[in-house]
């Protein structure tokens, strides 16, 4: 399947800023990279911010997990949590290199890092929303919605980022190894 230019731009924006950084990704370089004149470029994103944000749009995992989250939970802890941690981690190995792009710039491109920082926020919330739910119907022990949110968010971005930055010798952990033995460890913690 043929990408759209949009996709062609977008694809050559996060590669080159991936490489360049975002300074010395020129949109010259990236209507280059996507076989587009620069004009091209403006036409369909405005300016490089444009750019930026459609690709902050388009790669962020929100919606996507907040519907699946409404037609597949379960409301059986273990389940649920299961589910979660492997559509965070699917989304996560789909959009690897625009997530190392916002880490890498977030000091030299501070507006990339105020799109960017309302994704883990908002992913947090649902986690916060469920589990006060789940306390509500008595299926887990009260206990701070938040905190365990917040936990159960670093545990599955520790694991991201451990398989795409830290970990380049390929031993990391298996997912399935990982997603078993660390949800059986935090519900321990919560019933």
């Amino acid at each position: 399947m043929e990408l759209s230019t949009e996709e062609k731009i977008i694809e050559a924006a996060i590669q080159l800023v991936n490489s360049h950084g975002y300074k010395g990704a020129t949109t010259r370089k990236i209507a280059e990279a996507a076989g587009v004149n620069e004009v091209t470029l403006f036409r369909h994103f405005g300016n490089k911010k444009g750019l930026i944000e459609a690709i902050v749009e388009k790669f962020s995992y929100i919606d996507f997990i907040s519907q699946a989250l409404k037609e597949e939970i379960v409301w059986d802890l273990e389940k649920d949590l299961h589910m979660i941690a492997s559509l965070y981690q699917e989304q996560m190995d789909k959009k690897r290199d625009i997530i190392m792009v916002s880490i890498k710039e977030a000091a030299a491109f501070p507006e990339l890092e105020r799109m960017v920082a309302p994704i883990p926020t908002k992913y947090k919330q649902i986690l916060v929303d469920y589990f006060q739910v789940m306390m509500q119907r008595g299926l887990m022990r009260e206990i701070d919605a938040e905190l365990v949110a917040t936990n159960f968010f670093f545990l599955n971005f520790g694991y991201m980022l451990l398989k795409t930055r830290l970990n380049e010798d390929g031993t990391v952990i298996p997912i399935e190894r990982f997603l078993n033995g660390n949800i059986a460890l935090f519900i321990e913690s919560l019933k």
